[in-house]
């Protein structure tokens, strides 16, 4: 991978997002905005994103999800929805091909606990099971394998079962191991898990892109030691997809890191999300901290852009 040039700003951190106290030019931000509303039309309802916590397709790949600060959105046959479901703050936001795992809080009319812990839900976000450490933990850096249904959380703080750290759970949170983390000393940003390899893991951070096959205990660098924000598995797990403000693959099998076609991306904005569908290895998403999300159908050969700053367009 090629060293993010050194004329880059570094983004403030914050709570919620590493990248997101950069902010775009007025001029640039007004013709951006300006540019989005005439490519989606006149008349069209607005679809917004107060924030982005995850994204990712639906086991049937029909909708394309992304998990915001009050609820969920859905994108379906060229159009988003903000469908009528609890609107819970979702951190951590990863799907599955029973529906998702996340942890965040939920919404104050809600009545359940303040953080949420880890929860789960199979049917699109309606109810949601309650995994564990609700009221203590809220687990900003989470990923879940798609069908092992393997559990990876970054724990920032003790809680009642959990020291600091990286742990994994393979029975919905049942019992816990603490991974080593032997080569990471850089802040890590996102996680991905294997989608049928559950002691596979990889792990996004400000040095770089390591994965590991012990469950986390060690790990490898991938590629240069370079800014990774984003990275997903393919759905049948023999690539890798991550990026910074390019978007790369991986090879699991060969090691070969391979620069992929992506939408222009601002020298002060980065890749949040990727996303894949398990119907369809050639549909992918992407989504970048200042909320604009696209989408292509030919392995990123091209990109169609559905949101522009949190906007994206709904029925009439």
């Amino acid at each position: 991978m090629k060293h993010a040039k050194s004329s880059r700003a570094k983004a403030r951190r914050s709570r919620r997002n590493p990248w997101r106290g950069i902010a775009l030019g007025t001029l640039g931000a007004a013709l951006l905005i300006f540019a989005g509303w005439s490519a989606f039309g006149r008349g069209q309802a607005a679809i917004n994103f107060p924030d982005l916590h995850g994204m990712g397709f639906n086991a049937d790949g029909r909708q394309l999800i992304v998990a915001v600060h009050d609820g969920l959105r859905v994108f379906e046959d060229g159009r988003w929805s903000n469908p009528n479901l609890p609107a819970h703050d979702y951190m951590g936001y990863s799907p599955s091909d029973e529906g998702f795992y996340s942890s965040g809080h939920p919404h104050p009319s809600s009545g359940m606990q303040n953080p949420l812990g880890l929860v789960k839900s199979s049917d699109g976000g309606r109810r949601l099971v309650r995994l564990g450490f609700e009221g203590e933990s809220d687990f900003h850096l989470m990923g879940v394998g798609y069908f092992s249904h393997a559990i990876y959380v970054f724990n920032p703080a003790p809680n009642s079962r959990l020291a600091p750290g990286l742990h994994y759970s393979l029975d919905d949170g049942t019992t816990w191991n603490q991974s080593a983390l032997q080569g990471i000393t850089a802040r890590p940003i996102q996680l991905a898990v294997h989608p049928t390899e559950a002691d596979t893991v990889a792990i996004a951070t400000e040095a770089g892109l390591f994965i590991s096959s012990d469950s986390g205990n060690t790990v490898e660098l991938v590629g240069e030691a370079s800014p990774v924000t984003a990275v997903s598995f393919n759905p049948n797990g023999e690539e890798l997809l991550s990026g910074y403000q390019s978007l790369y693959a991986y090879g699991l099998a060969n090691k070969q890191v391979t620069l992929l076609t992506a939408p222009e991306i601002s020298s002060q904005d980065a890749i949040a999300y990727i996303a894949m569908n398990p119907q369809n290895a050639d549909e992918i998403a992407l989504a970048t901290f200042e909320k604009d999300i696209y989408l292509s159908e030919n392995s990123g050969q091209s990109w169609d852009q559905i949101a522009v700053e949190g906007k994206g367009s709904g029925g009439n």
